[in-house]
């Protein structure tokens, strides 16, 4: 027995009826749970069988508690998404000014994982929206993009939900998202090896889908240098 692993017995690691506290993320200190008992016990096993299928020496102490650290990885961080919602981390405001001026917000560094090869990949988003009747608080677009991007995604879904969710919520004229510099590993790493290759998307709705000026604008906006 190899800190609760009988070595090749999937059946035999022990479950985990405690993994720990809640967390801090990265967003405004904010305390969010993720997951359940079950599903940690899930990960881990699945974690173990996948050294295991490789042979690892679990003698080593360096796999010691690997399947327990990968486990709360995912679902503390890299993929938290999964249990968090907008609708539970957003407060909208009155529109009680009746501004219709563009709003971005760029530069907001986000981290994901290829639901293709399950690789990281990473990048940076810029949200534009014009408001109608409601306003969202500036940092509340980052929590939103992260809540998207901390699940197993493609570039192009992670765009399109968060505008799609923004429209839903905030009933905004418009909103773009954009996502951009972002680095995916399956591509450097593997296949092509496009080692200095990034990608750019664009997920218009609105005033924005609808006006080439109108994204142009914003586009300028979002590429201007400080």
């Amino acid at each position: 027995m190899v800190s609760g692993f009988e070595l090749a017995r999937l059946e035999d690691l022990d479950v985990i009826e405690d993994y720990g506290p809640s967390y801090v993320d990265a967003f405004e200190q904010t305390e969010v749970i993720t997951g359940d008992v079950e599903q940690f016990n899930r990960i881990r096993k699945a974690i173990f069988e996948l050294l295991d299928a490789f042979n690892v020496n679990w003698d080593d102490p360096n796999y010691t508690e690997t399947p327990d650290r990968v486990a709360k990885a995912y679902l503390q961080f890299w993929a938290n998404g999964y249990a968090r919602s907008a609708e539970d981390e957003v407060t909208l405001f009155p529109n009680s000014s009746g501004s219709n001026d563009l709003v971005v917000v760029k530069d907001m560094q986000f981290y994901s994982l290829c639901s293709h090869h399950l690789a990281p990949f990473k990048g940076y988003g810029a949200v534009a929206y014009i408001a109608d009747q409601h306003l969202l608080g500036l940092s509340k677009l980052g929590r939103i993009l992260d809540i998207y991007a901390r699940r197993f995604q493609l570039q192009e879904r992670i765009g399109a939900q968060v505008s799609d969710k923004l429209m839903e919520l905030l009933r905004p004229r418009g909103v773009m998202t954009v996502l951009y510099d972002v680095e995916h590993l399956c591509m450097s790493s593997r296949g092509v090896k496009l080692h200095e290759a990034t990608t750019s998307t664009v997920a218009a709705r609105g005033v924005f889908r609808e006006s080439a000026e109108l994204r142009a604008e914003a586009l300028r906006l979002i590429q201007a240098k400080p």
